[in-house]
């Protein structure tokens, strides 16, 4: 999810189980390719969004199953 101005994208990554129905983070590199080009275009158009996962904002919710949102595009958030 980014956040910008109070105003949430939600981005949405479909999934996330792995073979035993647990939470996990399956995402092929293709994904994680195709989610950071998307990040990185939202980040030109709003350089001051912050990005986040759904665990951030319920820390009991396991989705998306991306272990570290904020730390995974760290380079991408705010100065």
């Amino acid at each position: 999810m980014v956040v910008y101005a109070g105003a949430p994208i939600g981005i949405c990554y479909e999934v996330g189980l792995n073979i035993r129905g647990q939470p996990d983070d399956t995402r092929t590199e293709a994904q994680k390719a195709s989610m950071r080009r998307l990040l990185e275009e939202l980040h030109q158009r709003y350089p001051r969004a912050i990005i986040i996962g759904h665990d951030d904002l319920n820390p009991l919710k396991d989705c998306p199953c991306i272990k570290d949102v904020v730390h995974e595009y760290a380079d991408l958030q705010p100065e």
